[in-house]
C-alpha cells in the first residue's frame, strides 16, 4: 500500500492533489470475516468505524483486481475528468496495487460504495485485503 501512494504521489498526481487514506486491521480472521463476508454487515462496519452515512447504500464489488483496477481509476478521473493525469498512468499504478496476490485468498477486493461522499462528493472505495485481514478507505481531494 505504501509503494502504491509514494508511485502515484511521485508518477502520477499533481501536488495539488491529497491521496488519503484510512485502515483498520483485523486481529483474527473471525473479527474479519464478521465484518467483510456480508454487504449489509460491511456497510454498518464502514458506517461505524468511519461515520459514512451508507448503510443503506449499495456498493460495486470487484473480486478481481484487474477489474478493480479499472473502476479505481476511473474513481480517480471522476476528480476533473483528466485535465490533470491520464488514465493509463492511473491505471498502471492500480493494477500493480490491486492485483498483487498470487492467491485468491489473499486478494485484494475493491468495493466501491456508490454515493456522494466527502471530501468531493464522489463513490467510495474501499480495499478489503484478505492477506492482512484489513480493510481501507481511500479518499482525495483536488485543489485547482
Amino acid at each position: 500500500m505504501e509503494q502504491f501512494i509514494e508511485n502515484m504521489r511521485k508518477n502520477v498526481l499533481p501536488d495539488n492533489f491529497s491521496l488519503e487514506r484510512s485502515t483498520v486491521t483485523f486481529e483474527t480472521e473471525n473479527e474479519f470475516q464478521a465484518a467483510v463476508s456480508d454487504s449489509k454487515d460491511f456497510l454498518r462496519f464502514v458506517n461505524k468505524e468511519w461515520g459514512y452515512d451508507c448503510i443503506e447504500s449499495y456498493s460495486d464489488v470487484f473480486f478481481s483486481g484487474f477489474l478493480g483496477s479499472y473502476a479505481l481509476s476511473l474513481w480517480f478521473m471522476q476528480f476533473d475528468e483528466d485535465n490533470w493525469f491520464s488514465f493509463k498512468n492511473v491505471q498502471t499504478n492500480t493494477v500493480k496495487y490491486l492485483n498483487s496476490y498470487m492467491i485468491v485468498a489473499k486478494r485484494k477486493e475493491l468495493r466501491v460504495i456508490k454515493g456522494s461522499f466527502l471530501p468531493m462528493n464522489l463513490d467510495l472505495p474501499i480495499v478489503v485485503d484478505y492477506e492482512s485481514k484489513s480493510v481501507t478507505v481511500w479518499t482525495g481531494e483536488l485543489r485547482d
